[in-house]
């Protein structure tokens, strides 16, 4: 193996017959087999829906597929701190595209390692939640696990914003 990235992408829950599906669409020319995992990935997986503070090693992620400027969203995106959020707009200014919130959101919605790469910790510039490939339910419960805290209309409080 030596170097190689191990995980190609990282599916959210949804039934076996879905998963399938996905998999047939992204990879037809694979077949599907049992096959050994990394070392603890799924553990650090649960930890991230738990929401708890996990240690990965983002060199086993194969970022070859992605353009670069997906490539370098989802690097920034990977260091916002778990309990903190920041905006499309905030990201797009941090990877020097200040002009580019839409296409980071492109980026983000066709993240194909969620949970790892924590796309739901980037929410609207207003504070509310925005798209989440899992459902903004999930994305709301996996916020609330990591301690983000909402108003009553459900938008995220300012001293959850990332200063990073």
């Amino acid at each position: 193996m030596g170097n190689k990235p191990l995980i190609e992408r990282i599916f959210l829950p949804c039934s076996r017959n879905q998963l399938v599906a996905k998999i047939k669409r992204e990879y037809s020319e694979t077949s599907i087999a049992e096959r050994n995992t990394p070392e603890n990935i799924t553990e650090i997986i649960l930890g991230l829906y738990a929401g708890s503070e996990v240690i990965f090693d983002y060199s086993l992620l194969n970022l070859a597929k992605l353009t670069e400027f997906s490539a370098k969203v989802l690097k920034q995106t990977s260091k916002i701190p778990r309990g903190e959020v920041t905006t499309y707009s905030g990201l797009a200014a941090k990877i020097g595209s200040p002009a580019a919130a839409r296409a980071v959101g492109t980026a983000l919605a066709n993240n194909p390692f969620p949970l790892v790469i924590p796309c739901h910790r980037i929410v609207r510039a207003d504070g509310s939640l925005g798209g989440f490939g899992g459902g903004i339910k999930m994305k709301k419960e996996l916020l609330d696990k990591e301690g983000v805290v909402s108003d009553k209309k459900g938008r995220v409080k300012a001293k959850c914003f990332s200063l990073s």
